[in-house]
């Protein structure tokens, strides 16, 4: 299975996103969930919006700040989302706007938003990339993030996922690989179910921080 993504780096450790892989960065928060991912994308220390990504040809990225463009209308942030991408055809932001639930919103300026929709704005913009990785860091709202799954099964060019999250819950147990994340570092890997069985009691201390 191929690599879409790889990071190792001697302070936050070892990261890899797979082929038809859906990952999970497990953590609380402060733990360094964002350190690693703008590694793992080589835009730690330099804003992703003035220089892009070295992945930006295999990966979508939701920031956890949503880097949206406040001054723009929610359309205009999905037709033009930044100086390195190129422009998306109307019809085609209208339609992952209308996949997110934003299609009455398009005129909207988007400073006028929820800090939630906006989140939602950020997330069409990447899906209108056409990239087979997506990463989203931080939490979307309950609705969408409830949908995610189903949602992105409707977009067969996304094909691997890499999420954070500070709780245990549900959708990190259906991932198919966790990277929990304690003290800015990549602690431990394997399926939630794994790792809760581990003895080494790192694991269990860092596990104890996300038990829900």
């Amino acid at each position: 299975m191929s690599k879409l993504a790889e990071l190792h780096d001697k302070e936050t450790g070892s990261l890899e996103v797979l082929d038809n892989e859906h990952v999970i960065l497990l953590g609380p928060s402060g733990s360094g969930k964002t350190v690693i991912i703008k590694r793992l994308l080589g835009v730690h220390g330099n804003p992703l919006r003035r220089r892009g990504s070295p992945l930006s040809d295999r990966c979508a990225y939701v920031p956890q700040s949503d880097g949206v463009f406040l001054d723009a209308t929610v359309l205009d942030n999905v037709t033009h989302p930044s100086a390195h991408a190129p422009s998306v055809p109307e019809q085609q932001a209208r339609d992952y706007l209308d996949l997110v639930g934003l299609s009455e919103r398009t005129a909207v300026q988007t400073a006028a938003l929820s800090i939630s929709d906006r989140r939602r704005v950020s997330l069409a913009r990447a899906l209108s990339r056409g990239k087979p990785l997506l990463v989203i860091d931080g939490d979307l709202d309950p609705t969408i993030g409830a949908l995610l799954t189903d949602l992105l099964d409707t977009i067969p060019h996304v094909r691997s996922l890499l999420l954070t999250s500070c709780v245990a819950d549900a959708r990190v147990a259906r991932a198919d690989r966790v990277a929990l994340v304690h003290g800015g570092r990549v602690l431990a890997q394997d399926t939630v179910a794994a790792l809760r069985q581990a003895v080494d009691p790192d694991i269990r201390s860092a596990l104890a921080w996300v038990a829900r």
